[in-house]
């Protein structure tokens, strides 16, 4: 298979050149500069294309961009060099930069950022956009992530409410929680977005965290022994225990139950449901803390990225992209995204002039769990993809009732033959 992929590469590599010629002739032909843009799909699309269309009449530019959901949007970039039509700029999940950056789809900021903007980026930004020792993407914000819960109907039930990860309920208190929503009348009491799997590669690590398990063995680069080691297999098993409860629907195929049919009073979601939680809940929609199961309690962090490619370059666009990144971190264009979905602003000048983000503020958790250092990274690695998709398919399968130890192995050892097979972990 390899050997037929290198050959049909070799084939089409000509009719590539011949195509990025035709490119820079064309842009060169052109009065208005212009760059092509893919976006990996999501809720703030809307947003970004708003942001878009505001940067080109402020730069006297065009911006095509195109939105494609994050497989397509990957697969499209990895062999975009063979049919040459690779984006000049890509806005993606930072995991998936270190795939592209090694064969050779991204190009270094190093250079063009100045140090006043670099330093007023916050630590966790500028550790999720250094690859490498090389500085090679920006962020407009960092994610938040915790729980959020109904304030009305924790209050209902007598339940504590934590205000801050040093409060956090611990194991007991937390099922004691749910118990006695569930005595109160709330259907499911929590609610995990367990119609998107995906998602829950993000949402459930730092509970993974909190059982003392991860996702890959940090040092070695493989999953086997880690995946499946005993304590993400603890966490995995809950999921399975939530649903036997009774706590959690394992049927849901929507994903308004708690901000829309009232029918839980807690959500593992981040923050990118803010706006939904907010205009839907008011003053009811709150943050508390993931609980401790047992070995600390955690956050995730880690977002969306900028980044220029090397196809800019060839193009003759890159400083048009670079002013695009550029204007991507005004306060204005950060408050804007931030504003819709909840998010942590990637600027410490910027996050200082949100009321929401001070203490007190309903988004304040989001900030003094990243400041205090809990956040644990999903692994920065080129496997990222095979993960992402074997991790989302292992947490489908445990969610419809498969055991939580076999499914998890059989994972862990398909993703280290891939791993293996194209050097990874080395």
């Amino acid at each position: 298979m390899k050997k037929a992929v290198l050959v049909l590469l070799v084939l089409l590599l000509p009719l590539a050149s011949v195509v990025a010629e035709g490119k820079q002739e064309s842009s060169a032909a052109g009065d208005t500069a212009q760059i092509k843009v893919w976006v990996s799909s999501g809720a703030e699309d809307d947003i970004y294309r708003r942001m878009f269309d505001n940067m080109e009449s402020a730069l006297g530019i065009v911006i095509n961009d195109e939105y494609y959901p994050k497989d397509e949007l990957d697969s499209k970039l990895k062999m975009a060099p063979v049919v040459g039509d690779a984006p000049d700029m890509v806005v993606v999940d930072y995991l998936q930069i270190p795939s592209y950056y090694e064969a050779g789809l991204i190009a270094s900021l190093d250079g063009r950022i100045p140090d006043t903007l670099k330093n007023d980026l916050i630590p966790s930004v500028i550790a999720e956009s250094t690859y490498d020792g090389k500085f090679i993407t920006t962020a407009q914000f960092d994610a938040g992530m915790a729980m959020w819960a109904n304030k009305s109907m924790l209050e209902h039930a007598g339940i504590r409410i934590p205000t801050s990860y040093k409060d956090a309920w611990d194991r007991k208190e937390f099922e004691d929680a749910l118990a006695r929503l569930k005595a109160d009348g709330v259907p499911y009491p929590i609610y995990i977005r367990q119609n998107k799997p995906s998602s829950l590669y993000f949402m459930y690590l730092p509970v993974v965290a909190s059982f003392g398990g991860d996702f890959i063995n940090r040092d070695t680069m493989l999953t086997e022994g880690t995946l499946d080691s005993p304590e993400t297999i603890a966490a995995y098993d809950y999921i399975s225990w939530l649903i036997d409860k009774g706590y959690m629907n394992g049927a849901c195929d929507y994903e308004n139950g708690f901000y829309g049919r009232k029918e839980s009073a807690i959500a593992l979601l981040g923050h990118w449901k803010y706006k939904d939680h907010v205009t839907n809940l008011g003053d009811d929609a709150i943050l508390v803390p993931i609980p401790d199961f047992g070995n600390g309690v955690y956050t995730c962090s880690g977002s969306t990225v900028w980044a220029m490619t090397t196809s800019a370059s060839e193009n003759g666009t890159a400083d048009v992209v670079w002013k695009v990144i550029e204007k991507s971190l005004d306060p204005e264009n950060i408050n804007l995204v931030t504003g819709f979905n909840g998010a942590i602003p990637s600027r410490k000048s910027v996050m200082n002039g949100n009321p929401e983000l001070q203490k007190g503020g309903r988004l304040y958790l989001y900030r003094e769990q990243l400041e205090a250092g809990i956040s644990v990274l999903r692994p920065l690695t080129p496997a990222h993809m095979t993960i992402y998709s074997a991790v989302q398919s292992a947490t489908a399968d445990i969610i419809a009732g498969s055991d939580a130890a076999t499914t998890l192995h059989n994972t862990a050892v398909s993703i280290d033959e891939i791993i293996k097979d194209n050097g990874w972990n080395k």
